[in-house]
């Protein structure tokens, strides 16, 4: 069986850190708004979500797990730092936004302001 070895004449290369606007996706409903962000290889640690003046702002960034008691050999794993941010629309009740962080998805229920969901009105019979 062949051992897997850098070869004498290459250097092991990092691969800088490069800073990317994740994929999003927006859906909506009579209730809210979905926003759902892809964040590959970042933690809830990782993140960092500020709402300001209607514009929400995310920053995150994956962080790749060091090897103390091994050499690295080859690395073709990009360090990612996400930015992106989004205008709310006035409708969007920002104190009852929600964020919940799974399997590289961020996902935030950004609910509507009351006044503003639709309402039905009956009609009685004349």
């Amino acid at each position: 069986m062949s051992k897997l070895k850098k070869s004498e004449n290459a250097e092991v290369q990092k691969v800088n850190r490069v800073e990317v606007t994740p994929v999003s996706r927006v859906t909506e409903s009579d209730e809210a708004f979905v926003l759902t962000v892809e964040l590959p290889g970042v933690g809830e640690k990782d993140m960092e979500l500020v709402l300001e003046n209607h514009t929400l702002s995310l920053t995150a960034e994956n962080t790749l797990q060091s090897f103390k008691d091994y050499n690295l050999v080859l690395n073709e794993v990009a360090e990612v730092r996400y930015r992106t941010a989004f205008d709310l629309p006035e409708r969007v009740d920002s104190t009852k936004i929600k964020a919940s962080h799974s399997n590289g998805l961020l996902v935030l229920t950004l609910p509507k302001r009351e006044e503003v969901k639709p309402k039905r009105i009956s009609i009685s019979k004349g």
